[in-house]
């Protein structure tokens, strides 16, 4: 009888951890996938770690993974009031974007599946579309283009690291931040090239109202779609490959996924329209069956 308990135990623990993700690390490290949010015309600037882009939000293959959906991965109502105020869900000056790389080295290491220079990074979904689809434009660029935008992601990691050691998201003040620098305008609103490589930048406006209703992550504020781009066209035979053209290799953004924040500061990660659907009832009919089982007996 104890141990039937234990058992259904385990798997409510699971079924839960289905709903709510994984806990983040509370140190940053290098392919760590940043969140991050700046205030036209603000002093603040906010940082948030989502943990390893390769292990959380690649799956064994190139494109979105239902394994990899989470719900409710981290809050951060409490940094976006301190950094932006209470009323950061209909401030019309807020930018949220996306980035994560490993390293900048050009040599052809791969770790976790990704040759060095392997870059993440985000772009504006225009509205709330087809779920476990692009609702954006796929980046597209040159040969040889990933690595400056790798070194600018790289110093934006430990620009985090440095401003907000042992934690896992807060407010950096805009003098000490280096968001603004890699994420700047041309004049106004108009975003320039994200990390001197992407034109129109990576980063989404917030609205006045919510942005719509996302699926099982509710309603959401933010919607980012995630772009993996691989450095070049050859693949190792350990390296995850990620689409790109014939030489000289245009340089293609594989859809990941989307990272959304909720209106209630909640971040997650939509593949599918549902989590993991398939797993959750097979786990509730497991429990289902140790409660007839011992019944019966």
């Amino acid at each position: 009888m104890k141990r039937n308990n234990t058992l259904k135990f385990t798997l409510l623990a699971s079924l839960a951890m289905l709903a709510t993700g994984a806990t983040q690390a509370a140190t940053v490290a290098n392919g760590d996938l940043m969140l991050y949010f700046q205030q036209l015309g603000g002093n603040n600037t906010a940082y948030v770690n989502l943990g390893s882009a390769a292990l959380l939000y690649r799956g064994a293959e190139s494109g979105p993974s239902a394994a990899n959906q989470a719900l409710n991965i981290i809050n951060i109502s409490s940094t976006l009031v301190s950094a932006f105020g209470a009323g950061w869900a209909s401030d019309t000056t807020i930018y949220a974007g996306l980035a994560a790389v490993r390293t900048a080295s050009t040599s052809g290491t791969v770790v976790n599946g990704d040759q060095n220079r392997t870059v993440y990074v985000s772009k504006a979904r225009a509205d709330v579309g087809t779920l476990g689809a692009r609702n954006s434009d796929a980046w597209n660029l040159g040969p040889g283009s990933l690595t400056a935008p790798a070194g600018e992601i790289f110093g934006l990691t430990n620009n985090f690291a440095t401003n907000l050691p042992n934690l896992a998201q807060g407010v950096v003040a805009k003098t000490a931040s280096q968001i603004d620098e890699t994420n700047p305008f041309l004049t106004g609103s108009i975003q320039g090239a994200a990390f001197g490589t992407f034109g129109g930048g990576v980063q989404q406006v917030g609205s006045a109202t919510a942005f719509g209703t996302f699926g099982p992550a509710g309603q959401v504020e933010f919607a980012l779609d995630l772009n993996r781009i691989v450095p070049d066209g050859t693949v190792s035979n350990t390296e995850i490959a990620g689409p790109s053209g014939p030489a000289p290799y245009d340089l293609r953004g594989t859809y990941e996924g989307t990272v959304v924040v909720g209106s209630n500061g909640s971040v997650s990660f939509v593949t599918v329209p549902e989590p993991s659907g398939t797993l959750a009832l097979g786990i509730l009919g497991t429990i289902a069956g140790l409660g007839y089982r011992r019944r019966k007996a």
